[in-house]
């Protein structure tokens, strides 16, 4: 039984060899009074026997087990055949039966221990796929939301150096061709914009959505009162001089805002919301922290991945982001935005 922990087949032989030194002595004693000897193995040496075969089938494939056991059998019938002594009382069959119940448990047991380490690891790749997917998911949607903002400004680039000419009286001929020539070129950043947005845009994307303009911190007291009409009681703040920033800036702002307030009304209704813009000389700080539900909050059916957007938009711009728990059993998320390229993340 020690031997089959470490050296299982060793072990199961090592059994095997003493069932047959068992039979052959007792065949030894056909003189003697024999009777109810039990044959061919002792009840210690069967249980022993019995156990050894069961941790081989657990440690090793089926096949292995499955001749394990055949080989037992024929060996304690040849043994009973050809070597049993008189009056012995044959156990063959009570091995037989108690070993094929044990087999048929432990197959059971083990292609459950099986199924549930095969759902836990696919479980495990569905998490990371969702995860992954959810990244590109977002990057798509923040590459559809640069691509409005950065259209605006070469349309206008275009509209101004086709006009440009037009403002000077005989304005030089090197000069209308330059202004031509960037015309033409951010006619044709904007014709290359559109035609790779086309792969990025979802089959589900309502066609009428890309003439909305994209939001801002313009739109920064409509989004607070949308969310309050929705049950949070929220308080407000802004610091600092409030100025116009980079769009890019800007629309990642209100979508931080926008998804940490969007949290806190599903997972804490009621709760009281604190929001903090803080506009410093070189970043835009948004800050969302929420305190402990109302009451009791029944599960709602999402995607579970509004930290990740959030995350992957900081990160994109270069700033520095933090989702924490509070104390409390509220939530608290603090986003860092560069007003130019340039830092790190942290998580």
């Amino acid at each position: 039984m020690a031997l089959s922990l470490v050296r299982p087949v060793a072990a199961w032989w090592l059994s095997l060899a003493a069932t047959i030194a068992y039979a052959w002595t007792g065949a030894s004693l056909a003189g003697h009074n024999t009777a109810g000897l039990p044959w061919p193995w002792t009840g210690a040496a069967l249980l022993v026997h019995l156990a050894v075969t069961l941790i081989n089938a657990w440690q090793f494939p089926l096949r292995v087990a499955a001749a394990q056991w055949a080989l037992s059998m024929l060996t304690g019938l040849a043994l009973q055949t050809w070597a049993t002594p008189p009056g012995a009382n044959h156990n063959l069959q009570l091995y037989g039966a108690a070993s094929v119940i044990g087999l048929a448990l432990l197959t059971v047991v083990r292609s459950n221990v099986r199924a549930r380490r095969q759902l836990r690891r696919q479980e495990s790749l569905t998490a990371l796929e969702r995860s992954r997917r959810a990244v590109l998911e977002e990057r798509a949607r923040i590459a559809r939301e640069l691509h409005d903002v950065v259209a605006h400004h070469m349309s206008v680039v275009a509209v101004r150096a086709e006009a440009a000419p037009y403002r000077v009286a005989d304005p030089p001929q090197e000069l209308s061709e330059c202004f031509t020539e960037i015309r033409e070129n951010a006619l044709a950043a904007l014709a290359e914009m559109r035609h790779l947005l086309g792969t990025l845009r979802s089959d589900e994307q309502d066609p009428d959505s890309r003439y909305v303009p994209q939001p801002g911190l313009d739109n920064f007291e409509e989004l607070l009162e949308n969310v309050r009409s929705a049950g949070l009681d929220i308080a407000a703040e802004i610091r600092g001089v409030r100025r116009e920033l980079p769009k890019r800036v800007e629309l990642s702002a209100f979508r931080i805002t926008q998804e940490a307030l969007s949290n806190a009304l599903r997972h804490s209704p009621g709760s009281q919301v604190e929001v903090t813009l803080t506009y410093g000389r070189s970043e835009i700080e948004v800050h969302v922290s929420n305190g402990p539900p109302a009451g009791p909050v029944e599960p709602r059916p999402g995607s579970g991945h509004g930290v990740l957007g959030m995350r992957e938009r900081v990160s994109l711009l270069g700033g520095t982001f933090r989702a924490t728990h509070r104390g409390d059993g509220g939530y608290e998320v603090t986003a860092a935005l560069p007003l130019r390229s340039g830092g790190s993340e942290e998580s």
